[in-house]
């Protein structure tokens, strides 16, 4: 899909969901399944809120009829979290190529024709960088 204008819900939307869904209490629940690759007792953790992106990425079904194939761009966006986040527990400094990564993508995906696989990719890494942004915020300021 190609726009006239740059659109401003996949940009805002997806950061702003990852945001308040990583300043939200979420961010304290632990699971014991997951317990091997969560952090020490007493930390918070982007885990859950990942978890509850993943799951929210049904909300692209109300995403406009032009873009195409919805499991194509659910599909892309759930790629897109897990390609931001899981590097994290490996390289510190990963969350500031995922920021870049999608500040690139919001300058260009909108003046070309991208299939929706491409576009999911741009909403999953707006996500990522949500959780990132807000886990900064909660772990700093709340």
């Amino acid at each position: 899909m190609k726009w006239e204008k740059p659109p401003l819900w996949p940009v805002a939307i997806p950061s702003l969901l990852g945001f308040l869904m990583a300043c939200s209490p979420l961010r304290e629940h632990k699971f014991e399944a997951l317990s091997f690759i969560s952090t020490a007792e007493g930390q918070d953790s982007l885990i859950t809120p990942l978890l509850g992106m993943i799951l929210m990425t049904s909300l692209v079904h109300f995403a406009p009829q032009e873009i195409g194939n919805r499991f194509e761009l659910a599909s892309g966006a759930i790629a897109a979290l897990l390609f931001g986040m899981i590097p994290q527990a490996f390289l510190f400094p990963w969350m500031i190529v995922v920021v870049l990564l999608w500040i690139s993508q919001s300058i260009y995906v909108w003046r070309r024709i991208y299939p929706p696989f491409r576009i999911g990719i741009w909403l999953g890494l707006g996500g990522a960088s949500g959780l990132f942004i807000g886990g900064f915020f909660a772990n700093y300021f709340l």
